[in-house]
């Protein structure tokens, strides 16, 4: 109470007045809080993303599957892509020695579709569009050890695994 016997704020429960620059920081925090969560989630849940992606499921089914479409057809992805293919080059040549915890490529299926991955790693550095499906296969290839990568189906699987990879990444748009 002051000295006149009235409350210094005349409504204790309401918000201070802030200036409209706090007010619009507040809301770019709430928003990069928003988008840090999604992005999180994607991530935690890329591997079932992943296949529904590859599997045709558009970018517009919900929103989670969106980011996860963003965060593949990035640069970074793009890179991390190219440089898989380019580890799955070099591995398929090189022994593994003692052991290891590594899945080695197929050295027969890798040697074969030698064509087909040098051009899909120029593609991916070549800083064109990418499609999130035909990233999304890529991505499965490399890192599921049942994939025609590790364990071909039969000769020859890679290379036609490979050529739906291109297909599905679409025509290099700039």
């Amino acid at each position: 109470m002051t000295a006149t016997g009235q409350h210094p704020h005349p409504h204790p429960a309401s918000p201070p007045a802030w200036p409209d620059s706090v007010r619009l920081s507040q809301s770019r925090r709430a928003g990069w809080r928003r988008r840090t969560r999604w992005a999180l989630l994607a991530r935690w849940h890329a591997e079932r993303l992943d296949r529904a992606l590859a599997a045709g499921a558009g970018p517009y089914a919900g929103a989670l599957i969106a980011v996860r479409a963003q965060q593949l057809t990035t640069a970074r992805s793009r890179r991390r892509l190219a440089g898989g293919l380019a580890r799955v080059r070099r591995d398929a040549v090189d022994e593994l020695s003692g052991w290891t915890a590594v899945v080695a490529p197929d050295r027969h299926e890798v040697a074969a579709a030698a064509l087909e991955i040098a051009a899909l790693e120029r593609r991916l550095r070549d800083g064109g569009r990418v499609d999130a499906a035909g990233a999304a296969m890529l991505r499965l290839l490399l890192t599921d050890g049942s994939s025609p990568l590790y364990d071909p189906v039969g000769a020859g699987s890679l290379a036609r695994h490979l050529r739906a990879v291109v297909g599905a990444l679409g025509a290099p748009v700039r």
